[in-house]
């Protein structure tokens, strides 16, 4: 349990010390707690659900099997676990590239279905259109503006997810989100843009 006034990268180490330690309590405790950003972190870039499934089970396997050898000064339990997911991620997509030993992914039903109350085709096809303005927007920008707005707008990670990913501070990261917005806004107001709204 977390201890009151308790900061969650000292919870999550906190965790991780007695998982190693063999307490397996403990071990289900961290998982909870980092379950949701690392499952968020992964269906952003693993689309079929059986596979995004698939990487947050290794992801956590490697987790449990690094445990011991983890070190606090070099990072958080959390930076480290999306670090993995990260890696388990791109070692899926290189097996499932041609030649790269898999023999396709999975079927195109094994993908998500549309929940209850999805906009009609209209709708989508015009969300679909903005989201398409706002990648060719996005594709301009350096890759770290691209990449910080991808973490905290695609993958919802908060300040402090992104920076234990990252390895820098929270309030380094809320500065770099900041331009990184401020970026962004400047290329959608730029011609031929084709999308009026940006996150804030």
């Amino acid at each position: 349990m977390r201890r009151p006034f308790e900061q969650p990268a000292a919870h999550h180490a906190r965790l991780a010390g007695h998982a190693a330690a063999g307490d397996r309590a403990a071990f289900v405790e961290l998982y909870r707690a980092l379950y949701p950003p690392v499952a968020r972190f992964v269906a952003r870039r693993v689309p079929v659900r059986a596979d995004a499934e698939d990487v947050v089970a290794l992801t956590f396997h490697r987790l449990l099997a690094s445990l011991p050898s983890l070190d606090a000064a070099r990072g958080t339990v959390l930076g480290y676990a999306l670090t993995t997911a990260r890696n388990a991620a791109a070692d899926l997509a290189r097996a499932r590239a041609p030649g790269g030993g898999v023999a396709g992914g999975a079927a195109e039903g094994d993908r998500a279905e549309p929940a209850d109350g999805a906009p009609d085709p209209l709708a989508r096809l015009e969300a679909d259109e903005r989201l398409r303005a706002l990648a060719r927007v996005l594709a301009g920008l350096p890759e770290a503006t691209r990449e910080l707005i991808e973490l905290r707008f695609g993958d919802g990670l908060k300040h402090a997810e992104i920076a234990a990913l990252q390895g820098v501070s929270e309030a380094a990261v809320k500065q770099r989100v900041s331009r990184a917005l401020r970026e962004l806004r400047a290329a959608l107001a730029g011609p031929g843009a084709g999308i009026e709204e940006v996150p804030s």
